[in-house]
């Protein structure tokens, strides 16, 4: 063998190289495995990287172990005989490679009450796992966690019923994984204990940088924000039941490495709190959303965001004010206060009825938001806007010239009554606006071709224009929704008489009628 062929990273390449084939991957790399002792280890190391549910190690004990095949669906296979330690050598050379494991509890219970016997907390089944997914076993498959739990892994990601985690796994579970640098919890139904519990595994894990709970009491909030190298936190269904308040611990740095904050409440007071009293705010994602009302409070939030938040840092809003208390289009006050952020590039903010938004406010957020992406501002479809919409299709041209990097547009417009003598067809647009959703926007059946004409000449690369109403409730099509499909079809008939226009000298678009509609 070529001396070149004992260097192990040599060896670790030519495995990955193997491992990035889209066919055959397994295959070839069990077959590069048996070439020589040298391969041996490289290449089982990718094979066992990742491994779902314990049905693939299992199936390396020897089949007079089990009364029949063991497959993921055959659960009435029974052990004919003990598991011996040669048995256990076999399975712990091959377990030792695994650093994922996500259990989908594809064996018989009998399987995990026999491994039990064996690995146990302090010697877990998988030594070397760094990264491990739980999901809803239920309550039998969960009592056996603990022979998973190890020092190395670093990323954990637990769904599991809320009661079983707080009564027998999180009490320890910061000293038995202390090395965590990820946690998602996800608890089935809502515990509020679950959050209380949470305190002490924070305690052990100072190298925490994100972190997925339902709720967090503020004892336990007060010792996340002071984590030194979290970056992204999330709190889903924070209930003001429980408490909203939040104040740190004098003297200490809050959230100083905070990028990325996702809340779930029914109220944004806590999230405003976090907001107003985080050092220095350097955030780059934010996402709220509300499940329940509470109208006094939402200028608030807006508030802290343009108060507490770094100009230059924020790139991504998301907001779901989803207030069914409130019956009437909101002001553009709280959007006024988030035009300052100028190195936005995805702004997504969902009411209930929309923004009360005019061809001149627009004009303010395009000059405001350069960078922008992707921009959705207006109603979610829920229930009818109101009427009439303030702001037309001239609106949308300062999009088209001072936001260069748009793409993707969501918002509502009025096309009920246009005077296409005031549209200016002569624009030399760049824009990249390849799709737009005009919800459920007014718009006559007089205006449809027109429509298309000025979209695809300020949007010359839109591909798509949608809405949101589509049936799936149960309801019947109303008429704007016709009429909007008709400018899809318009648009595409245009673009394509545009590029003939452009590419063939004897082609006369101005005689179609798309793009001379009168």
């Amino acid at each position: 063998m070529h001396r070149c062929l004992r260097i192990p990273e040599i060896l670790r390449v030519i495995s990955v190289h193997i491992n990035l084939q889209l066919h055959h991957r397994s295959r070839d790399l069990l077959a590069v495995a048996l070439v020589c002792r040298s391969f041996y280890n490289a290449s089982l190391d990718l094979l066992w990287r990742e491994i779902r549910g314990l049905l693939p190690l299992v199936r390396c004990l020897p089949s007079e172990v089990f009364s029949g095949p063991l497959t993921s669906h055959n659960h009435d296979v029974v052990l004919t005989r003990a598991i011996t330690a040669s048995d256990l050598e076999r399975l712990r050379a091959h377990a030792r490679h695994v650093q994922s494991y996500v259990d989908w509890s594809n064996v018989p219970i009998f399987i995990y009450q026999a491994l039990s016997f064996y690995f146990h907390e302090g010697q877990p089944i998988f030594p070397n796992m760094m990264e491990m997914t739980w999901g809803y076993g239920g309550a039998e498959t969960f009592s056996y966690i603990s022979m998973f739990l190890g020092p190395r892994i670093r990323r954990l990601n637990l769904s599991i019923d809320g009661d079983s985690v707080q009564n027998s796994l999180l009490p320890t579970l910061g000293a038995k994984c202390p090395s965590i640098v990820k946690f998602d919890l996800h608890a089935r139904g809502y515990y509020p204990d679950t959050g209380r519990q949470m305190k002490s595994c924070l305690s052990h894990w100072s190298q925490l940088e994100t972190l997925h709970v339902c709720y967090l009491p503020e004892e336990s909030l007060q010792i996340v924000a002071g984590l030194p190298h979290l970056r992204s936190l999330t709190l889903a269904y924070v209930h003001d039941e429980y408490g909203n308040t939040f104040s740190p611990i004098p003297g200490t740095k809050v959230f100083p490495a905070l990028q990325s904050l996702s809340i779930i409440a029914n109220s944004p007071t806590l999230c405003a709190n976090i907001l107003r009293a985080t050092t220095n705010c350097l955030l780059k994602e934010f996402y709220f959303s509300m499940f329940g009302p509470d109208p006094p409070v939402w200028h608030d939030l807006y508030a802290a965001l343009a108060e507490s938040c770094n100009k230059s840092t924020l790139t991504k809003i998301h907001i779901d004010d989803l207030d069914l208390e409130v019956w009437d289009p909101r002001a553009t006050n709280e959007l006024r206060l988030l035009l300052p952020f100028a190195g936005l590039t995805h702004v997504i903010i969902q009411t209930i009825y929309g923004f009360d938004i005019d061809d001149a406010f627009m004009g303010e957020i395009a000059a405001a938001w350069p960078r922008i992406h992707l921009l959705y501002i207006g109603a979610t479809g829920i229930t009818q806007p109101f009427e009439p919409q303030r702001l037309t299709l001239h609106g949308l041209a300062p999009l088209a010239k001072l936001c260069p990097e748009l793409e993707s547009l969501t918002v509502h417009v009025n096309v009920a009554h246009i005077c296409p003598n005031s549209f200016n067809l002569g624009l030399d647009s760049k824009s990249r606006v390849n799709y737009l959703n005009v919800g459920r926007s007014p718009i006559s059946e007089s205006s449809v071709p027109w429509t298309a004409v000025y979209l695809s000449t300020i949007f010359p690369e839109l591909r798509e224009v949608d809405c949101c109403c589509d049936g799936s409730r149960g309801e019947e099509q109303p008429e704007y929704s016709a009429r909007w499909l008709e400018v899809h079809k318009h648009l595409a008939a245009y673009r394509y008489a545009s590029g003939h226009k452009q590419n063939d000298p004897y082609c006369n678009c101005e005689s179609d009628a798309i793009t001379n509609p009168s």
